[in-house]
């Protein structure tokens, strides 16, 4: 889908509404670029406010619709005339014309399934941020608000009016985004959402304090196995990702993983969870198939930081003995082909290790350290991309539990897939002098 979403952490930003009564010669409609100017904004929404059926008035003139009269109704300045309304953007603001998109999540199934049109929506998400939402192609209401449910923790979100006057305009870099251009500054709007960057806004202290932040996601897992062949790629997967995660931790960078166990994982949640969580990187683990050999990493068509990072983690697969058959790109209808690297809202690459139905490739990682040292690779590469130093004796891939017999052996596995305990977990116990014997128990305690 062509949708974009900007999202502004109102503690940073001012967000107010401005507008011009509809048709009013005094108090003419002005196109995106000349609102940003009167207005002092840094970036400007069409808001779309009239509802076109119906009629209305005020001292300035006629304007179709009933948003006056609903403002007016809550003792509310709307700005019209020329004074800026700096409203608090809250449920309250729903005004004539508008339509409830999504609350607390949940989508309103009354929302339009066959119109097909540029779309403009905005809201808030849980975390309180404002989110302003336009497409560029046609879409239903429905699938817009879909799309936005599925990518983000929603708790507004409002369906404002259709077609070409949908647009913003960012003063940085005049950047227009428009649908139906008229002339290089947009199609004249009578309403218009204005943000601008708060002057000497001090940072949150949160934000200051907060690390960088990397998400990783598992593919497959639970009844979906993934590729089967020498290895099984969901369980290789997860003992990459787990050793991923670990040395990001032990620098300092906050990760979250879409699972830590072997549970029903799907793509979309992947995405979704990614994306409430707002990390400055992603990746996704996976393994290949196909009768292949090497490694292979996919990023955006777009390049950017996804392409950094995808040459980042290439060039430390290599270094672990893999070879590499390249960074790519797959282009599909909608755009980048795989979802997790066209949906996400960071830059993200999908990590494809050794192909698990050829024998000498699988060789690469057919022992948990094998497959601990893609894991760590992978973070090598993340940390390049981040700028954060690393020191190749501060963590090392964990050494596979010492199998003393076949009794204990068999103690861990079970224990590791009844309790979904991790391997460093499973490290800790045996660890204690009678710790063998506290496995065995523990297993047998699970078969009761």
């Amino acid at each position: 889908m062509s949708i974009r979403c900007d999202i502004y952490d109102r503690k940073l930003y001012d967000i107010w509404f401005a507008a011009a009564p509809y048709a009013a010669k005094s108090k003419p409609a002005k196109t995106l670029r000349q609102w940003a100017a009167d207005e002092g904004a840094d970036i400007v929404y069409n808001l779309a406010l009239f509802n076109m059926a119906g009629q209305g008035s005020d001292r300035y003139g006629v304007i179709k619709g009933r948003t006056l009269q609903y403002l007016k109704a809550k003792g509310r300045e709307c700005g019209y005339g020329g004074t800026a309304e700096r409203l608090t953007l809250d449920a309250s603001n729903i005004v004539s014309g508008w339509k409830l998109a999504i609350k607390d999540g949940k989508v309103n199934s009354a929302l339009g399934k066959s119109d097909r049109r540029s779309r403009n929506m905005c809201g808030l998400l849980t975390d309180g941020r404002y989110i302003h939402v336009q497409t560029s192609a046609s879409h239903t209401e429905l699938e817009v608000a879909q799309y936005v449910r599925d990518h983000y923790d929603v708790k507004l979100l409002l369906a404002q009016d259709a077609g070409g006057s949908t647009g913003m305009y960012r003063v940085s870099d005049g950047y227009l985004f428009a649908p139906e251009k008229e002339g290089t500054n947009g199609r004249p709007v009578c309403s218009v959402v204005c943000i601008r960057r708060k002057v000497n806004a001090e940072t949150p202290k949160e934000e200051k304090t907060m690390s960088k932040k990397v998400f990783i996601g598992v593919g497959h897992g639970g009844s979906d196995t993934g590729a089967v062949g020498c290895i099984v790629e969901k369980e290789a997967n997860l003992v990459m990702a787990l050793a991923c995660r670990d040395y990001l931790v032990a620098h300092g960078v906050e990760v979250r993983m879409s699972r830590t166990k072997d549970e029903e994982d799907p793509v979309n949640e992947e995405v979704r969870e990614c994306n409430a969580y707002n990390p400055d990187l992603a990746i996704d683990v996976h393994n290949n198939s196909g009768g292949g050999d090497g490694f292979e990493v996919f990023h955006t068509l777009n390049g950017g930081v996804g392409k950094t990072l995808a040459q980042n983690i290439e060039k430390q697969v290599i270094k672990i003995g893999q070879n590499s058959r390249g960074c790519k790109t797959r282009r599909g209808q909608r755009g980048d082909y795989y979802a997790f690297v066209r949906d996400t809202k960071c830059p993200a690459v999908i990590c494809e290790g050794v192909f698990v139905d050829t024998k000498a490739d699988a060789a690469q990682a057919d022992t948990k350290a094998k497959q601990q040292a893609f894991g760590v690779a992978y973070a090598k590469g993340i940390l390049d991309t981040l700028g954060i130093k690393y020191d190749t004796a501060v963590v090392k891939p964990a050494e596979p539990i010492k199998q003393q017999d076949a009794e204990v052996q068999a103690a861990i596995e079970k224990i590791q897939t009844k309790a979904g305990l991790e391997e460093k977990t499973i490290e800790y116990l045996l660890r204690y002098q009678y710790g063998e014997e506290l496995v065995k128990k523990l297993a047998q305690a699970m078969e009761k």
